[in-house]
């Protein structure tokens, strides 16, 4: 079976690999000029494909998680603090937070590093597989203040309940002083 260019680019269209769909005249050169077997093709093909749909996917929920900035738990300063180690947060970083459904709360001074260390914890679910969203005390009290007005409760709630992650942050608390 002979398959043109235009047929080939419409064929991957439609099977919705948009990396392959893009990159595959250079892949074909590569594994002519490397002598690559139909096997090793089509493995390099699919892991490319596949990588590229989770880094989409990273992408699209670190958009959607509405983080201040991104910051990962590697960029933690822990010298900065003495109470605080890494180990005391391994079981935060994995799936586990999520699937047996626990809750952290950290409190703390300001500036030592809740907000990052919460960011982190975040985007760690997100690197798992699960949706996460950052919002302040004040924005969801508005937000669902505002709801309630509007008899539009219940439409405002799932933003806040369908998230696998919620992280409310306290600035912005009036009243509030850390």
């Amino acid at each position: 079976m002979t398959v043109n260019e235009q047929d080939l680019d419409t064929l991957l269209a439609r099977l919705s690999l948009a990396w392959t769909r893009k990159n595959h005249r250079a892949l074909v050169e590569r594994a002519e000029n490397e002598q690559w077997s139909y096997h090793d093709f089509l493995a390099t093909v699919a892991a490319e494909e596949v990588a590229h749909r989770r880094q989409s996917r990273l992408r699209r929920r670190t958009t959607a998680a509405h983080f201040p900035f991104l910051k990962t738990i590697d960029e933690f300063d822990f010298t900065l603090q003495s109470t605080l180690r890494l180990s005391l947060l391994g079981s935060y970083l994995g799936p586990e937070v999520v699937a047996e459904g626990r809750n952290l709360v950290l409190y703390g001074k300001p500036g030592r590093g809740k907000t990052h260390l919460a960011v982190a914890i975040a985007y760690r679910a997100i690197q798992n597989g699960y949706d996460a969203l950052f919002t302040t005390a004040a924005a969801i009290i508005d937000d669902l203040s505002r709801a309630f007005q509007n008899n539009s409760f219940r439409a405002a709630l799932p933003n806040y309940i369908d998230p696998h992650v919620l992280v409310i942050d306290s600035c912005g608390v009036p009243g509030y002083v850390k």
